[in-house]
């Protein structure tokens, strides 16, 4: 005999008074699992203390709550059957926000990669002119860098400087 006997006979007991076969494997069940015997009481005793509690009384229109409560709950699930693909969508978005930043990132390298491209191109470019031009004519280009921030007079200003 093993627990799942001791469990049934428990079930039986709840619904109906035991018959003389399983009062007999109960007993046996009992002499063979002696800790038991205290747990078996204490469900007796409150299966009895059930049985003398009265039954509640439906109310007169049990079956139209019944059947008012089972509309309400096809109207949910109608509803809900409507929402789907939007609650489905909001279900898988957490699975593709790995993918969507994958792409971003993606995106975002593929900008910068082209980006640093012109750079090179135009270091590439400016190469060429920058190995033709001399040391000499770079000599002064502090000098004239500093004429630049010289404030602006008027060619009429310099003709009568010159005469």
């Amino acid at each position: 005999m093993n627990d799942e006997l001791y469990n049934e006979l428990l079930e039986a007991s709840w619904r109906r008074k035991l018959t003389a076969e399983e009062e007999a494997q109960l007993r046996a069940w009992l002499v063979a699992h002696p800790e038991a015997q205290a747990d078996w009481d204490e469900e007796a005793l409150l299966t009895q203390q059930l049985e003398r509690v009265p039954n509640a009384p439906l109310a007169s229109n049990f079956t139209a709550q019944v059947m008012g409560k089972l509309e309400l709950d096809l109207a949910r699930e109608e509803r809900e059957q409507t929402r789907r693909p939007w609650s489905m969508w909001w279900r898988l978005a957490p699975r593709y926000v790995a993918v969507i930043a994958v792409a971003v990132l993606a995106g975002f390298g593929v900008v910068r990669h082209r980006e640093h491209q012109r750079i090179v191109e135009s270091v590439a470019n400016v190469t060429p002119v920058a190995s033709v031009l001399r040391p000499e004519i770079l000599k002064d280009f502090d000098a004239i860098q500093q004429l630049r921030h010289v404030p602006a007079v008027s060619d009429a200003e310099l003709l009568a400087a010159l005469q």
